[in-house]
């Protein structure tokens, strides 16, 4: 069975061999792992494909907005009608390819949320914004399950955290801020977790790992700032919740970043931890506001410094 070369494989071999840098560089290249201009072509064409389809959609919200008293209402809601159904059934011409197909798609499911905007704005339906979001959001919802397109999940996840940020503001408004963060929080490390369980059975390209990455980073700072409020308020608004979640992130995403040697959790997590402690001894030294901030001035660097020099450790460890 052909063993598959990677970038990883080389650099370590290299490190336990005598091997020289000019016949590391040659087999990166025979191998075809540095970018070829084949590869860079691609990138160009669907930066500007992804670039392109965005525009295109501001130019229509703006094109309602700046002619929005020169048109009939019906005019309005035929043209973004036209627009929505013309983008949705070219996403399923087979001729063109899938990731042109993708991208309408995702034109396709931002067009539903400027209809129902200009719908809204047309016949006035009084509906609170947390209603029009997460109309927008099931909406859209078979189109996301279907692409399996990863922009496409990202639009649906910001729609999920609109939604429930709405919910808490024109709904629920008895919850505390630190039960919406814990929520937050839940949300989007969920669907990290199921982004990671995916990859791991090859069902998501991983080569592509911005999406996680992104929203790790909002989970990451739900949980941060849900800590960092109990320190300043109650415990009675989750109990505790926020604690025991971040100790259960710290611990699972360290452990996991360590395992698939993924330095974004690894990174991620000591700089909440670097937060969350800052405030802890802003909290304590309230007293002695000088001593305090000089302290934390010194332990922000002091602390800083090791996860960096750590994380440099790591990284030439694992790759060279």
């Amino acid at each position: 069975m052909k063993q598959n070369i990677t970038r990883e494989l080389i650099y370590s071999i290299a490190r336990h061999s005598n091997w020289q840098a000019a016949g590391i560089e040659d087999k990166l290249r025979n191998e075809e792992l540095y970018a070829t201009p084949r590869d860079w072509a691609t990138f160009a064409r669907l930066f500007l494909l992804g670039t392109g389809a965005s525009f295109t959609l501001a130019g229509i919200v703006f094109f309602f907005a700046y002619n929005w008293a020169d048109m009939h209402k019906f005019v309005k809601l035929g043209m973004l009608q036209f627009l929505l159904l013309a983008t949705t059934f070219a996403a399923l011409v087979p001729r063109f390819s899938k990731t042109i197909r993708n991208v309408l798609l995702t034109a396709s499911a931002v067009l539903v949320g400027v209809l129902f905007s200009v719908y809204g704005q047309i016949y006035q339906t009084g509906a609170n914004a947390f209603d029009f979001f997460w109309g927008w959001t099931y909406c859209v919802v078979l189109w996301v399950l279907v692409a399996n397109f990863q922009p496409l999940w990202f639009i649906f996840l910001v729609l999920l955290n609109t939604t429930f940020i709405l919910y808490t503001q024109q709904m629920a408004t008895h919850w505390g801020f630190a039960l919406v963060m814990d929520a937050l929080f839940i949300l989007n490390a969920a669907a990290v977790v199921v982004w990671e369980v995916l990859a791991a059975k090859g069902r998501v390209r991983v080569q592509h790992r911005w999406f996680p990455r992104i929203i790790g980073l909002a989970a990451v700072t739900a949980i941060t700032i849900s800590m960092i409020s109990l320190l300043f308020s109650s415990l009675r608004e989750d109990y505790g919740l926020a604690l025991f979640l971040g100790l259960g992130m710290c611990g699972g995403a360290i452990w996991y970043g360590l395992r698939v040697r993924e330095l974004f959790y690894l990174t991620a997590v000591p700089f909440s931890a670097i937060a969350f402690l800052t405030a802890v001894f802003v909290k304590i030294g309230e007293n002695l506001p000088e001593l305090t901030l000089l302290f934390v001035t010194l332990f922000v660097i002091g602390s800083v410094n090791l996860v960096v020099q750590h994380l440099g450790s790591l990284y030439r460890q694992w790759y060279g």
